[in-house]
């Protein structure tokens, strides 16, 4: 079988920003739909799980940037079940412009969740298995806990109510609209002016229909580059998202 899954995405006009650059949040939609698709071909995907009462949920990515297409622009995913990190599955991407220079490269974490008891799994259980790749590799470390450095000041940026369009078929927040609240409180000028280089993020607990989520932004300084660090808190103070951008 081969385990490595290839799909093209042209960029429409609601997939760029307006530097007539890719969104951050696109790709992750672009990722979430690869991802999706190798699984269904490999006996893990939605139906699959779905079918024993399990799901999967993305808890970890880290996105090492090279380029952003633009507008119209056809790019290709490759993406492959890499390898396992205890409660971990890991799955790895490379996205490619047509000509097949490099875009990007990413790692993620996914956790296979019980619908009953909504809990991890071990993914040595029986219920499932796949196999990996691990001579593959797109990102040589993998994905982190991220904390935010207590030196740096965090200041509140948005307060925004979950509606209707941030639900998604598991019936909670999808890693797109939390990367999209994350570049909502981005400084706008920042954005005009510079492309990302790199983005990590960590979703640690699940938001619903009505919940409320406070946007915090903090920024560090060094000789190397300015990091913009994000966190958001659900209405009862529990850390909801986490996410570093250089």
């Amino acid at each position: 079988m081969n385990l490595v899954w290839q799909e093209r995405f042209k960029l429409r006009t609601y997939d760029v920003d307006f530097n007539n650059k890719m969104k951050v949040s696109t790709l992750f939609n672009f990722m979430q739909e690869a991802a999706s698709n190798s699984a269904n071909t490999q006996g893990f995907g939605y139906d699959d799980m779905v079918a024993k009462q399990l799901y999967w949920v993305i808890s970890r990515a880290k996105i090492e940037f090279s380029s952003f297409p633009v507008l119209d622009e056809e790019i290709i995913i490759e993406t492959w079940p890499r390898t396992t990190d205890k409660l971990y599955a890991i799955r790895d991407f490379i996205i490619y412009h047509q000509d097949m220079t490099e875009i990007a490269r990413a790692t993620t974490s996914w956790l296979m969740i019980n619908g009953a008891s909504m809990r991890p799994q071990r993914l040595n259980s029986s219920q499932i298995t796949f196999a990996i790749l691990e001579e593959k590799i797109a990102v040589e470390t993998l994905c982190e806990k991220l904390e935010l450095n207590k030196e740096n000041k965090t200041e509140t940026i948005n307060t925004v109510k979950i509606g209707y369009n941030d639900i998604d078929i598991n019936q909670h927040v999808s890693n797109v609209k939390y990367v999209e609240l994350i570049f909502n409180a981005y400084p706008i000028e920042l954005l005009k002016k510079k492309q990302i280089s790199k983005f990590e993020i960590n979703f640690m607990t699940e938001s619903k229909h009505d919940d409320v989520l406070t946007i915090k932004r903090a920024e560090e300084v060094n000789s190397n580059a300015t990091s913009f660090y994000f966190e958001a808190y659900n209405q009862n103070d529990k850390q909801v998202v986490m996410a570093i951008g250089v």
